[in-house]
């Protein structure tokens, strides 16, 4: 066997990325884990700035899922997690990445943690009511699914032009549906700062997609969560080129925290109901959103904090003078557009 073969098959048998991080549930402050499977690449593929592809592996089987979460879960301690997560390369859903035996292997392992609920992404071209409830299936009566989908944008343009996602608002209220006949959660990624996007159009763009996301939820009395997704920069994608080539610039973290502060104020928000990835799986090489070098660490730690305690006054009480000067571009660009 070749050291390639070998790193291949050792990169087979382990997750792409693992991490621990907080998390409110049912206004209980309480951790996640996270587990990004090595799968198979993206079938779709057309996202201009998704990155998966560098974490994707090739001819997975069942048995390399199976070591994947063993190893992945070795040495955890579940007193204190209340959700696994799932994520993939691509989508959970599709057969042709992630086998019907692997999803059942990994909702039976599940069955038989200390957790009440699992997280799992897909796209809603693979996703059937028949395939959650068989995942059902597996679980114990007090654990239930959370299904999560890239809207990114309730912005038609921003998210079928700008970003590619190929992604129809028709389909992800029918994702909606399907959470709502099987009794699931839904979870929304929504992007902030899509590529030609102001910081001031970013927080609009974000909380007007929250709005969006909370208001068909409500429409169908179910349970929803947004995850805001500061934009990062993956190698070998188009966004990667656009942010080289002087295009694009990433996002300050103040519009995240001003994005945040004000889907709590919207009629439809639903309470503890916020989580923002501050995490970028080991794919952008640290070409994330940032403030200035005095509050940026502080500012990261704040949002972290807020993701288990959805207290505001974890993110009221920052400041520095880059936040003046931020503030000062931002209310004067609103002000413009409002006159």
């Amino acid at each position: 066997m070749t050291g390639k073969q070998e790193v291949e098959k050792m990169d087979n048998n382990n997750v792409a990325y693992k991490i621990k991080s907080a998390l409110n549930k049912d206004g209980e402050q309480t951790n996640r884990l996270m587990l990004v499977l090595r799968t198979p690449p993206c079938e779709y593929n057309k996202c201009t700035m998704c990155g998966f592809d560098n974490n994707a592996g090739r001819n997975i089987k069942l048995q390399n899922i199976q070591r994947q979460y063993q190893n992945g879960i070795v040495g955890e301690d579940f007193s204190d997690i209340r959700r696994i997560d799932f994520p993939t390369a691509g989508s959970f859903y599709n057969d042709r990445e992630l086998s019907p035996e692997s999803r059942n292997y990994l909702f039976s392992e599940v069955s038989k943690l200390p957790v009440d609920s699992v997280m799992v992404e897909t796209r809603v071209d693979y996703l059937t009511e028949k395939k959650v409830r068989e995942s059902e299936s597996y679980l114990r009566e007090d654990q239930s699914i959370e299904l999560a989908i890239g809207l990114e944008s309730a912005d038609d343009n921003i998210r079928n032009k700008v970003l590619r996602k190929g992604l129809s608002k028709k389909g992800f209220e029918h994702f909606a549906d399907i959470c709502k006949n099987t009794d699931s959660q839904l979870l929304a990624y929504i992007l902030i700062k899509s590529p030609t996007l102001s910081e001031a159009e970013a927080v609009e763009d974000a909380v007007q997609t929250a709005d969006y996301v909370y208001k068909i939820a409500n429409e169908r009395r179910i349970k929803a969560r947004v995850a805001f997704k500061p934009m990062f920069i993956p190698e070998g994608t188009e966004l990667e080129e656009q942010y080289l080539s002087g295009e694009y610039q990433l996002p300050k973290l103040w519009t995240t925290v001003e994005t945040v502060k004000r889907t709590t104020q919207l009629a439809s928000y639903q309470p503890n109901s916020i989580f923002v990835g501050m995490f970028d799986e080991d794919l952008s090489g640290d070409r994330f959103s940032s403030n200035c070098d005095e509050c940026n660490s502080e500012v990261v730690e704040a949002l972290k904090r807020f993701n288990g305690t959805q207290d505001m006054s974890e993110l009221e009480r920052l400041s520095c003078e880059c936040k003046a000067e931020w503030g000062q571009e931002v209310r004067g660009e609103l002000k413009l557009k409002n006159t």
